[in-house]
């Protein structure tokens, strides 16, 4: 029984904004809700968890204290972005640390990947990180069972993934402030919850998008459109929004994580 455990900023336990000086706590802080995860999966009777950073540079956990039976990944560029490192292998993901999509109601730095990114849509649904990620999972054949962070968060997985455990760590007031739980009370819930679906592992199902699939993305800036719209596989569809295409879930996702890091360029 395999594991792999995608880790995020903006959800993990404790963290209500982005601050650079917090760098080393916001490292110290993901890499022990890791290890919750990892304490969890193991009583649970998972064999191996390997961890992969899904935040900034991702290079975020602190190696030095990463539970020695964790295997990492860090690093970036990287094929599936976050889920890089995730494959066939795998029976199980779990997201900890993860945040709503752009615009959600008090949503914990709630964001879609980059600020200049106002919304993205798969086959006509709405997604965040988590349901892009969660069919990154999916299209390898990994249910995603466990998701951690802000309420909304886990409100917004809820609502996509079929059966999906969550274990909401603060609760948002506003974009940069939230009702916390006591850190070590949150990451015994993570542990809790971690060997509960481990132990009941065949309940979770993929989460996918069948192809063919097409994106939409709409920007905050025409700007970031005008960037990007000479590129053959995308459609301009007005000021803000294009589409693009693929016969596949994973081609679809490799597309759209060029654009989201190419559209800046030019400003």
């Amino acid at each position: 029984m395999k594991v792999f455990v995608a880790v995020d900023m903006e959800g993990i336990a404790g963290l209500v904004t982005w601050d650079e000086a917090e760098r080393d706590l916001q490292r110290r802080l993901m890499t022990e809700e890791v290890n919750a995860a990892a304490r969890g999966a193991f009583e649970g009777g998972a064999t191996g968890v390997f961890a992969g950073n899904s935040h900034g540079n991702m290079r975020n956990l602190d190696v030095e204290l990463l539970d020695s039976r964790v295997g990492h990944l860090s690093g970036q560029p990287k094929p599936m972005n976050h889920m890089a490192g995730i494959d066939a292998t795998f029976d199980l993901a779990f997201l900890l640390g993860y945040h709503a999509r752009a615009g959600a109601m008090h949503g914990v730095m709630a964001h879609t990947f980059a600020g200049h990114i106002f919304s993205l849509s798969v086959n006509g649904i709405e997604v965040g990180e988590i349901g892009v990620d969660a069919a990154l999972c999916g299209s390898h054949g990994v249910p995603v069972a466990l998701v951690a962070g802000d309420r909304a968060a886990c409100e917004e997985a809820t609502s996509l993934l079929s059966g999906v455990r969550t274990v909401a760590v603060k609760e948002g007031v506003s974009r940069s402030a939230a009702r916390c739980l006591p850190i070590g009370h949150a990451r015994d819930m993570i542990a809790e919850a971690a060997a509960s679906v481990v132990s009941n592992a065949a309940a979770f199902a993929p989460f996918t998008f069948e192809g063919p699939v097409s994106m939409e993305i709409v920007f905050v800036d025409p700007g970031h459109a005008d960037t990007v719209e000479q590129l053959d596989f995308v459609e301009r569809l007005d000021g803000r929004r294009i589409r693009l295409e693929a016969s596949g879930y994973r081609e679809a996702f490799e597309r759209f994580n060029a654009l989201h890091f190419l559209s800046p360029v030019v400003r």
